[in-house]
């Protein structure tokens, strides 16, 4: 009785159309200049990679105040060996002015592998934001020489040895000691992806393979050593038996004991969720605390995933967006890791039973102060099974009502057009304080929604941690209005599927002219208040040395 109930649901979310959308959003990328389209690779072989897509990243890499935008490519698969100029993944250097220029070459970034995602964040603490690039194969990571160019400094950081399938990674200070240390999660083991046949025998037409026939991964949590290299602690943290197929994972504080804890996303395997006990070690808590599964207790096709508080209590909430036939999952967080699952009684899932969800993004993107969300929706196989579910697919805005319930509104005609969406990143790369949102389409068009806004006033916050890591990666924020309202918002360094977004903080204010009291938790354990924030600006915040906190 479950499917019915579900189909009769997402019909009622979607009826509420194009109209009353408080703001709309329109593709600028041409016009920006982002000239980019993803190459999948695709052969006849139809091999699972060719299904991923990838992600990009908002980065600010040369400190002018302004997002700069990296997007992640494929290319030819299987990658030859030494790579391809098909596979060089892109740099857009933001101009201020609503346009982008390519600047790869002169930034002297030159990842030409089959390539996955993207990650930024300044994990050597020198106020330059660097990058980490996710690839079939194992990973880059670049150094931001503070210039304009970037160095490949991936064997000397002792990721050199990183292999297999690596797909999702977070950024986060797991041990307080105010250096970002890495997650990194692989997706399946398809060494002998060439014994398998899916599709019509009798025909001898391949298709692609579902996940469930490939083995899982192992993942892998890496401890910066301060020296400038990354070292192995998987084991030592208590991940050493963890093994899935990783699509999305986020670092963040959900018990709000100081400590970050981690959750990951597996496509056909149980969710992870790993709560931080201190020390540098973690234990599993992914059954007991009801985010591993759905309600029957069935693992999902997880991609990608996000947390934030969406109903207004202060405690983050988890997301994950799913697989056709699936509700996109939105698990409320009760308190002491215990999480329930509302995702139909909320309205968030129902929408998404006949896509396939990839991206996913938690912002406020009409300035009312609640989170809302974004879903970048496209099939993996070109030939869906089930009848009348298309290959591409249009992406989802799920409207926040301000207590945790949703309704759908595309809201312009870029929601109209169909595309195979795969990561997504929110970025106020117009510094008007609308969000917006940039996408990779799998084998299809670099997409930039600009937000169109409406009339909401905004305050923006950008953190520069002194005893924490330099980018406050990590922190809660709580703002409070002269109305009383509160609104909290973590800063996290990896999200939605294979992509990581602008770091500073926008809060929307609706018709409030200001931000009366700002609370911050420093990863550091510091808390630190700040009075009369004026809309209409970004705030640029230094942590100081007040008392830390107790959980």
């Amino acid at each position: 009785m479950m499917i019915p109930l579900i189909l009769i649901l997402a019909a009622s979310a979607s009826a509420g159309g194009a109209t009353d959308c408080p703001v709309r959003f329109t593709d600028v990328a041409p016009a920006a200049g982002l000239a980019f389209t993803h190459d999948r690779g695709r052969t006849s072989a139809h091999r699972m990679a060719e299904t991923m897509g990838s992600g990009l990243a908002w980065l600010d890499y040369d400190n002018d105040g302004w997002m700069d935008l990296y997007v992640v490519q494929g290319g030819p698969f299987p990658p030859p060996a030494g790579g391809s100029p098909r596979a060089q993944d892109r740099l857009f250097h933001n101009n201020r002015d609503g346009t982008f220029t390519d600047v790869t070459a002169k930034a002297g970034l030159h990842d030409v592998a089959y390539g996955m995602g993207a990650y930024a964040a300044d994990w050597d603490n020198d106020g330059w934001v660097d990058l980490l690039v996710t690839n079939w194969g194992g990973v880059i990571l670049y150094r931001n020489n503070g210039d304009g160019t970037f160095t490949d400094v991936t064997a000397r950081s002792g990721l050199g040895d990183v292999k297999g399938f690596v797909t999702a990674a977070a950024w986060g200070d797991v041990d307080g000691d105010g250096r970002l240390d890495l997650f990194l999660g692989r997706y399946v083991d398809d060494r002998n992806e060439d014994r398998l046949f899916c599709g019509d025998a009798a025909k001898n037409e391949r298709d692609y393979c579902p996940p469930m026939m490939y083995p899982g991964s192992p993942v892998s949590l890496f401890h910066n050593g301060n020296d400038g290299a990354f070292h192995d602690v998987t084991r030592a943290a208590g991940l050493g038996e963890a093994e899935g197929r990783v699509l999305g994972a986020v670092f963040a504080d959900l018990d709000l004991d100081g400590r970050i804890d981690l959750y990951v996303a597996n496509d056909e395997t149980i969710n992870f969720l790993f709560h931080n006990i201190g020390g540098g070690r973690f234990e599993d808590i992914s059954v007991v605390s009801g985010t591993g599964f759905d309600p029957q207790g069935n693992p999902q096709g997880g991609m990608g995933t996000d947390a934030q508080d969406l109903d207004g209590d202060g405690l983050p909430d988890l997301v994950v967006a799913n697989f056709e036939n699936e509700t996109n999952e939105l698990y409320r967080n009760r308190g002491s890791g215990v999480f329930e699952d509302v995702s139909i009684a909320s309205g968030f899932g129902p929408p998404a039973v006949n896509l396939v969800g990839f991206g996913l993004n938690l912002v406020d993107l009409d300035g009312d102060g609640a989170l809302d969300a974004f879903v970048a929706n496209g099939h993996t196989f070109e030939r869906p099974k089930r009848q009348g579910v298309p290959y591409a697919q249009r992406n989802l805005l799920l409207w926040n009502d301000g207590s945790g319930r949703f309704q759908e509104r595309p809201c312009g005609a870029a929601f109209e057009k169909p595309h195979v969406g795969r990561g997504s990143a929110v970025a106020d790369y117009d510094n008007d304080g609308d969000l917006d949102i940039a996408v990779s389409n799998s084998g299809g068009p670099l997409q930039l929604l600009r937000n169109d806004g409406g009339k909401a006033r905004w305050a923006g916050v950008q953190l520069v941690g002194r005893k924490s890591n330099r980018q406050g990666i990590g922190a809660r924020l709580v703002a409070e209005t002269p109305a009383g309202r509160k609104r909290t918002r973590l800063v996290v360094a990896g999200n939605s599927y294979l992509s990581s977004s602008d770091p500073r903080v926008v809060f929307g204010l609706g018709d409030e002219n200001a931000i009366a009291r700002l609370t911050i938790y420093w990863p550091s354990g510091i808390v630190q208040t700040v009075q009369s924030l004026a809309a209409g600006k970004y705030h640029r915040i230094e942590e100081t040395e007040a008392p830390a906190a107790k959980p």
